[in-house]
């Protein structure tokens, strides 16, 4: 689930195409809040992993990048565990890295040692408790 600046330029035509149909859409908005903040009305829903991938790379093209994470589960049926997320969009500044994991906290505290050793800092994280069966999902955002 990494996603760089790079790699949204070789996403190529695809992503191009799908940015230009949400900006027909008119699915922008503005939420002024004082910084630089976007969401994105098609968007503001919650989105399983795949889906949620390519809503950033969307928006990568767009020149955005994740400003918060929420998630919560989708399924918590043992083997077949299932995470959905939510973002908030800001100005990606130029030449700027991200990534951005969801997960239970052990995985999420391995991509936290590899983000930093790479020079990400945390920017945003939120850890969800199913009440049910008591498992644990995180999600965080690094930039760097």
């Amino acid at each position: 689930m990494s996603i760089y600046r790079e790699d949204c330029r070789r996403a190529g035509k695809a992503g191009t195409a799908f940015a230009a149909l949400m900006l027909l859409g008119g699915c922008m908005t503005h939420q002024p809040t004082g910084i630089d903040a976007y969401q994105t009305s098609g968007i503001d829903q919650w989105l399983a992993t795949a889906d949620a991938d390519k809503v950033v790379n969307a928006m990568a093209a767009k020149g955005l990048m994740p400003a918060t994470i929420d998630c919560r589960f989708a399924d918590t049926t043992p083997g077949q565990v299932a995470y959905l997320s939510k973002f908030t969009w800001t100005r990606a500044p130029a030449n700027t890295r991200y990534h951005w994991e969801v997960g239970d906290p052990a995985y999420l505290a391995s991509k936290e040692v590899r983000a930093n050793r790479v020079g990400l800092r945390r920017v945003d994280a939120k850890v969800v408790r199913d009440s049910a069966t008591g498992q644990k999902v995180g999600c965080s955002v690094w930039v760097g």
